[in-house]
């Protein structure tokens, strides 16, 4: 079997998992989330309703009030499609049925041609406004940004369960046996570039619960093919290494945080860096043993997009343009697909943890960003990249506008002293000054 393309193979694939659209209860997170997706988009071209298992255009009318009621900043607005009256509600990304109160996925692409989804995992089926999450939508992860507050709480829990039953947690609990399908080709795909020749030994393969977020990654996919063409939605193998705490955390949870500090001055971006499935060892050397020896890589599919170069030492924590998903070190046969963190719990989707003894595996020894020295810039050097990445660790909250600032100030849309006059009101002095003082190395 040919994995060398990364592209995912039939025999290896699940059997998909059908989705519907359906609105889910919205908290504050999602709501500033999605009050700065309507605040970022231009004049939507296209509105799409998920319906019978796919996204389908908005026709007639109703076209033209949606639009001209985005473009006076209305929140919601009614239309009628079909016969029906619903009502659009913007912010939460949501068509309401006015005589059945069921809700159903809304998502535009703009006169830009950017793309505008509500993000996945909300929900299973159409539901009415009253009823109550189901369990698996309790439990899905629509991304970092609305979990970022407790994801250490959940890697720490995680690694306690592991350590206290040696299990990996109710997610994935099925280990194969040595002699089934699945554990032969993952292990044969594991072992045939390079690890066996390298001592590695595989002690265990483990399947991944899937749920809400196999459901969450097919709808992606579908997102991707409608906006990129098909072939851009094909998922792709990738190999993931991390400490076995921050496995346990990812198989049960989601991905908290990505392993971009790992690498150091090696990370193409701060984004979740995967190796395709022909180099595991670059994977490998990112995962850490545990005493007795053994460390931990998973298996997983990802949806690339249409990426760009991002080279080595960046701090891009996003595409630098609508015409991008993601990132790679070069486009002809990459060691390194990044995956933005906004995007890393609906585009990633763990499918097999490997565990694996391997005595001459060197892990990477990345420098950690909470602990490292910034490095001192260099005369005629741009600050501005180093000094945003300073800031967002402080607010991370302000991010999206920072960045979008500094994108008009790059292409020359507001000038350098307007630029400086935005950063001082919007962050303040006290953070620029600890940023600043940081920086220069006191």
């Amino acid at each position: 079997m040919d994995f060398s393309s990364g592209d995912v193979e039939a025999a290896v694939m699940r059997p998909t998992v059908p989705v519907a659209g359906g609105g889910a209860a919205v908290g504050p997170s999602a709501l500033l989330r999605g009050w700065r997706e309507f605040r970022r988009s231009a004049a939507p071209a296209r509105f799409l309703c998920f319906e019978d298992g796919g996204w389908a255009d908005v026709a007639g009318e109703a076209v033209g009030q949606l639009r001209r009621a985005f473009q006076d900043r209305r929140a919601m607005a009614e239309a009628a499609c079909g016969g029906k009256a619903y009502l659009f509600d913007f912010l939460r990304m949501v068509r309401i049925d006015a005589a059945t109160g069921e809700e159903t996925a809304l998502a535009w692409i703009d006169d830009r041609g950017a793309c505008f989804f509500p993000a996945p995992g909300g929900g299973g089926r159409k539901r009415r406004r009253d009823d109550a999450p189901a369990e698996d939508e309790a439990e899905s992860s629509s991304g970092v940004d609305e979990r970022s507050g407790e994801s250490r709480g959940a890697e720490d829990a995680a690694a306690k369960r592991m350590k206290a039953s040696g299990a990996w947690g109710k997610s994935a609990t099925a280990r194969l046996e040595e002699s089934g399908k699945y554990y032969q080709v993952v292990s044969k795909l594991f072992l045939s570039y390079g690890m066996a020749s390298r001592g590695a030994v595989i002690t265990a393969v483990r399947k991944v619960g899937q749920g809400a977020r196999a459901r969450a990654f097919q709808q992606q996919g579908q997102l991707l093919a409608a906006t990129r063409g098909a072939a851009v939605g094909t998922p792709k193998f990738a190999w993931y290494g991390a400490s076995a705490e921050d496995v346990a955390a990812v198989v049960e949870s989601g991905f908290a945080r990505t392993n971009a500090a790992r690498l150091g001055g090696r990370k193409h971006g701060d984004g979740l860096h995967l190796s395709p499935p022909q180099c595991p060892y670059t994977s490998a050397m990112l995962a850490k043993a545990d005493g007795s020896g053994e460390a931990h890589i998973v298996l997983c599919r990802v949806l690339m997009g249409r990426p760009e170069v991002v080279q080595a030492g960046s701090s891009q924590s996003r595409p630098s343009s609508d015409a991008y998903d993601s990132a790679v070190d070069k486009l002809e046969n990459p060691q390194w697909y990044v995956v933005w963190s906004k995007d890393m719990n609906t585009r990633v989707l763990p499918e097999y943890v490997v565990s694996f003894k391997c005595p001459k595996l060197q892990p990477i020894q990345g420098s950690s960003e909470a602990t490292s020295k910034p490095k001192k810039p260099s005369p005629g050097r741009d600050m501005f990249p180093t000094l945003l990445a300073e800031i967002e660790q402080l607010v991370p909250d302000k991010c999206d506008i920072l960045q979008e600032y500094y994108s008009n100030f790059k292409m020359g849309q507001i000038k350098k002293d307007q630029f400086i006059r935005f950063l001082r009101s919007y962050i303040g002095d006290k953070v620029l000054t600890t940023v600043a003082t940081k920086l220069r190395g006191c």
